[in-house]
């Protein structure tokens, strides 16, 4: 099965250069399967929703369970991510999610994701995890004058319809709490919102799930799955786990390959991220970026940014379509020109750390949680780059599910069952290709 990307984007080998990785040392945590083994529950793919899921059915239901990831533990999107703590994970507005699923199920739907969030930061005290969590609210900011309008509609209708603590503030209110630069027309904010370091949390969890008696292993991809005698032949590394139920929990970088009910589902975007080197207090000053708080610059194209705890400043957006290391590079670079665009009294600040990974897009627009109708694989992905908020709260939905014999989760439809696969696979990227392009002008209009 060809890559829908460069081949550089899933080197299982090559550590990530991120700055998370360069905050904690990862080597030599877990071992290599190297040896054939029986369990009840695989899970493949050792992210947020793996290891939330194992750490549930080890912990909470006794389960034996295996979890096998193709890089090093960390070495996915749960450890290289931004570590926004955000909502909702859907890209589509509220007044679509009315009128598809009705304002019962939409009104779950919020409901649920707030859960999501106090589920991602109640595993975090639960487990002491030194995650450098910072903030106590989510800012979202208009680029233009033309977006305020907007923005204190969301502000209402998430208090209004969905009981949110929300704030509205002009330009100037703003700029006393927030920061100031070229794309800032004023601003709301929401809570529950924080953020993290996403790959300490990670190995959090991790560590976590090894404790309640999960057997980790990393560097272990899964090359293959049969079925013989009603179980699971599972094959990595020259070695076969036999198990009665497999857990599909690999995200954004499922490759179509092991699951051919869950191939063509999900279209992988690039998300690339740069910091910068520690801000000084006069740079900070300059443009008065006072908030620890992450910050979403909800132009169609978004950009994401927050001041982290030793004064660097991240900064995110869209990656490119190809997902070389060379691309990966050139993206940075326009980044780079595109941050101090918007500060630019932070023309002459270098750049220390650049690096991508994919978050998941697909049809449905909303996450799915479930089971293959009469097979023992279970599945959660799509989380709409909102995994931090999603996916351990996802991981331990699965659980759930994985031990009830109903065979149902008291959660909203929104999150329930497969999304379409989409038509024409091979032409994905084409059709990101074109989204992106619609957006990029809808941004200079």
């Amino acid at each position: 099965m060809s890559n829908l990307y460069h081949n550089d984007i899933y080197n299982f080998e090559k550590p990530v250069n991120s700055y998370w990785e360069s905050t904690i040392d990862t080597k030599n945590k877990y071992k290599t399967l190297d040896k054939d083994m029986n369990a009840n529950v695989v899970v493949i793919g050792g992210g947020y929703t793996g290891l939330s899921c194992a750490l549930s059915l080890a912990k909470k239901y006794n389960e034996d369970v295996i979890l096998l990831e193709a890089g090093h533990i960390g070495w996915g999107s749960s450890g290289r991510n931004a570590g926004f703590c955000c909502i909702p994970p859907a890209k589509m507005s509220v007044k679509k999610m009315f009128n598809k699923y009705g304002k019962d199920e939409t009104k779950k739907f919020f409901q649920n994701t707030i859960e999501g969030s106090n589920f991602t930061k109640n595993t975090i005290k639960e487990y002491n995890i030194d995650c450098d969590l910072t903030g106590d609210s989510n800012y979202e900011v208009a680029p233009h004058p033309n977006y305020f309008d907007g923005i204190k509609k969301e502000a209402e209708t998430y208090k209004k319809e969905f009981g949110i603590e929300t704030k509205v503030f002009s330009k100037e209110e703003f700029n006393e709490i927030g920061h100031g630069g070229n794309e800032q027309y004023g601003a709301m904010s929401y809570k529950p919102g924080f953020a993290i370091n996403p790959l300490k949390f990670l190995l959090g969890i991790a560590n976590a799930a090894k404790n309640a008696g999960v057997k980790i292993f990393q560097k272990s991809k899964v090359m293959k799955i049969e079925k013989s005698k009603g179980k699971f032949i599972i094959i990595s590394n020259g070695s076969i786990i036999k198990a009665n139920k497999v857990v599909m929990a690999t995200n954004g970088f499922y490759k179509d390959d092991i699951f051919p009910k869950l191939n063509n589902m999900i279209l992988p975007v690039i998300s690339n991220i740069i910091i910068t080197r520690p801000l000084t207090t006069e740079e900070i000053k300059s443009h008065n970026f006072i908030t620890n708080n992450p910050v979403l610059n909800i132009r169609n194209l978004l950009f994401y940014y927050r001041l982290l705890k030793d004064n660097r400043f991240l900064f995110g957006a869209r990656g490119d379509l190809v997902g070389s290391e060379k691309s990966s590079l050139e993206k940075s670079k326009n980044m780079e020109l595109q941050m101090k665009k918007v500060f630019p009294d932070w023309n002459n600040v270098n750049i220390d750390f650049h690096w991508r990974g994919l978050i998941a897009i697909t049809t449905k627009f909303s996450p799915s949680i479930g089971k293959i109708e009469d097979d023992e694989i279970y599945y959660s992905f799509g989380y709409q780059a909102n995994g931090v908020n999603t996916a351990p709260w996802s991981g331990n939905e699965l659980a759930k599910l994985i031990v009830s014999n109903s065979k149902n989760l008291n959660i909203s439809k929104l999150y329930k069952g497969l999304p379409s696969k989409f038509p024409f696979p091979k032409l994905r990227l084409f059709y990101l290709k074109l989204a992106l392009a619609y957006y990029k002008y809808m941004d200079k209009n």
